[in-house]
């Protein structure tokens, strides 16, 4: 229930900002301007400063690696708390402008595309080594699979899957020891994700999700769509209906090209070893069957695409519908919002 209040709100205060193509007019407003953005910043910590916020992670981490030994232990086996430096990471280049003109005309929205395959990442100064690595190697196998199963629980079996059903939800008490750690650490231990199934806020976060779904059934926002979906029909772009279609129309494809190729492959039977450098059989079979017309597609698509919603100005007129909305709901429950700050606030 608590992810979905999350997402819900996330989507209410950031989406249309955050993930339209935005043009001149879009970029006047922004998510910051979010009339709940800005009534509950105190307690999303919106105005803190990323080094601590570093720092913060940082301690957060080394609280779960402590618990997940305590948790070992009671399971009957050793563990030594990993300390992470971050791992290597890639460098983007700042002057590579993501969703404009240029880029677009390249990349697409990026999904059959790779944006970034030929930056290079920049590895850490020192090689990570897990300090488990020893006594794992130095166990039988299956005295292994207790122990992976200790730390991140019982994985699925093939056996255990039904075609067409929906992936199980995470659950961290199915997580092992390192889930009941992230649980303990980031849920129970951090005030402000109970505020998600705190009963006296209820009604208030049922309004925030309301303000999503009136947004999207407001007579406004049909009218921007509608103005949206013909200059891509013009463009040649059929069967679109919003803006927010546009990328998933395209996930779909490129989705359902991963799932035929994968059943095809034989993984098993794949010598890893004697493969060319870079080769990757998923990505090679989707190639074969489809990938590089969808890849054309796609990079057409985001074109016509991101020229309409500059067209329409589509970022900036669906955000002035979804802030209006916000502001009504800011006013119905300020006393709401003020007990939220009171109670799970930076400062509480």
């Amino acid at each position: 229930m608590r992810a979905r209040h999350v997402l819900a709100v996330t989507c209410t205060i950031a989406l249309l900002a955050a993930c339209g193509q935005g043009g001149e007019s879009a970029q006047e407003l922004t998510w910051e301007d979010s009339p709940l953005a800005v009534a509950l910043g105190d307690v999303w910590g919106l105005d803190q400063d990323p080094e601590e916020w570093e720092r913060e992670e940082a301690e957060r981490q080394r609280q779960v690696e402590e618990a997940v030994a305590a948790c070992m232990a009671e399971e009957g086996f050793e563990y030594t708390p990993a300390v992470y430096d971050g791992g290597s990471s890639v460098v983007i280049d700042e002057d590579d402008d993501w969703g404009s003109e240029e880029w677009t005309a390249q990349y697409g929205y990026g999904i059959t595309t790779d944006p970034w395959l030929d930056e290079q990442p920049v590895e850490p100064e020192e090689e990570w080594v897990d300090p488990n690595q020893e006594y794992v190697e130095a166990m039988s196998p299956s005295e292994q699979d207790a122990y992976y199963e200790a730390l991140h629980g019982a994985p699925m079996l093939e056996e255990d899957w039904v075609e067409g059903d929906p992936e199980p939800e995470y659950d961290w008490e199915d997580a092992g020891c390192y889930g009941s750690a992230q649980h303990q650490v980031y849920e129970e231990s951090d005030p402000t994700m109970q505020m998600w199934e705190d009963p006296a806020f209820t009604e208030f976060f049922a309004a925030t999700e309301k303000v999503w779904e009136d947004a999207a059934r407001d007579p406004r926002t049909i009218a921007v769509n509608l103005e949206w979906a013909e200059c891509m029909e013009a463009a040649g772009i059929t069967g679109m209906t919003s803006p927010d279609l546009a990328q998933e129309a395209i996930y779909t494809e490129y989705d359902r090209l991963m799932e035929k190729a994968d059943a095809e492959i034989d993984w098993e039977s794949i010598d890893w070893e004697s493969l060319p450098e870079g080769a990757d059989p998923m990505r090679d079979l989707m190639e074969e069957q489809g990938l590089a017309e969808l890849r054309e597609r796609e990079i057409a698509q985001a074109v016509a695409d991101l020229a309409c919603r500059e067209e329409a100005d589509v970022e900036a007129r669906l955000m002035e519908i979804q802030f209006e909305l916000e502001e009504e709901v800011v006013e119905t429950y300020q006393s709401d919002i003020d007990a939220i700050i009171a109670t799970y606030g930076q400062e509480s």
